[in-house]
Formats: C-alpha cells, structure tokens, sequence
C-alpha cells in the first residue's frame, strides 16, 4: 500500500498534494507517510502548506462572491468618492452648458425640467457605477430621463411652482422612481428571455 501511495502521489501535482496535506486527518497513516515523503521531496515546506491554504480561503470567497444574486440595482449607500464624482460632473455639465452659444441652449421653459433631469442622471451614474457595463442600464437611463424630461415640463407648465423646493425634490425623485421601474422592466424582461432561451436548449 505504501508502494501505491509513492507512485500515486508522484503523478500529482503540486497544487494537489497541498490540497491534500490540508486534509491530513482525513489520510490514513500510509497514505500521510507517502505524502510527507513527496513534499519533502519536492521541497514544499510547511509554509507552502499555509500559503496554499490561504489560497484556497481567498478563491472560496471569491466564488461565494460570485455565487451571490446580484443586487438589482447595485449598491445601497453612496460613498464620499460617489457623491464627489457627482458633484463634479453635474459642475462641468453646467459649464459646457453656459459656454455654449445660445442657439444651442434649451429654450426658457425647458431649461428647469433638463436641470433636474440632469440631477437625477446624475446622482443615478454616480451611484450606481457598478451597472455601467451593462446596456440594459444606459438603455433605461435614457429612457427614464426622456420621459421624465416630458412629465416635468407638463408639470411645470400647468400646476407646479419650479421655485419651490418641493417641487425640486419631487421633480428629481420621479427621475429616480422612473429609472427604477424602467431598468426593472428590462431586467425582468432579459431573465425571462435568459430562461427562454436555456429551455429552447435542453
């Protein structure tokens, strides 16, 4: 038996026989006395046991990671970094705007509701940074920012007073509220043509 263990230990690789010496308990006594003989062989000391199995710990989490479901829409809370990123992109959006020449400018009852679109584009881009490779999220961006470009110029335009700040909040909270509901859409619409498409398959 211990003849076998020495030839069969000599086949593995590296990687395997320190999977294995992190499973000592479970070898059986010529099967650990093989083992020993080979790593010492190969020189694989007791700190390439523990590297390997620190190794090992960080793949797990990892692939539990990736195992996760993903988060529908992202993250949860926004970082310092994220609301700077904000900040400063809707500073040089306002910039450019202003540096334009006038003919390129919204017109006056226009130029409110794009404001607060861009906010809400805005926040949303700055937030949700993890979903930018994915074209489902430009797609309901877009989609979210057109409609509710149209509803808070109709809104404006017949009852709400743009000066007041709970029209603002309201007006940038549609976009939000929108976004959502169009990015659910179509992230509920992809999972059933994903399944569709895993049945058509089988």
């Amino acid at each position: 038996m211990v003849i076998d263990f020495v030839k069969e230990y000599a086949h593995r690789s590296d990687d395997e026989l320190l999977l294995l010496a992190s499973h000592r308990a479970s070898l059986v006594d010529e099967a650990a006395a093989a083992l020993d003989t080979e790593l010492s062989r190969r020189h694989l000391t007791k700190s390439d046991q523990a590297e390997y199995q620190r190794h090992v710990r960080r793949m797990d989490r990892l692939e539990h990671r990736g195992k996760r479901p993903r988060k529908l829409f992202g993250v949860s809370h926004f970082s310092l970094l994220q609301v700077l990123s904000g900040l400063l992109a809707m500073g040089l959006i306002s910039f450019a705007y202003i540096e334009l020449p006038n003919r390129y400018h919204f017109r006056p009852d226009w130029e409110e509701p794009a404001a607060l679109m861009m906010i809400s584009s805005v926040v949303i881009m700055a937030g949700w940074r993890s979903l930018w490779r994915d074209v489902a999220f430009w797609v309901a961006l877009i989609f979210s920012s057109a409609i509710q470009l149209a509803v808070v110029h109709a809104w404006i335009q017949r009852v709400a007073d743009p000066l007041s700040r709970n029209f603002g909040r309201g007006a940038a909270s549609l976009g939000f509220l929108l976004w959502i509901a169009t990015y659910g859409i179509v992230w509920l619409l992809r999972q059933k043509s994903q399944k569709e498409t895993k049945i058509s398959k089988a």
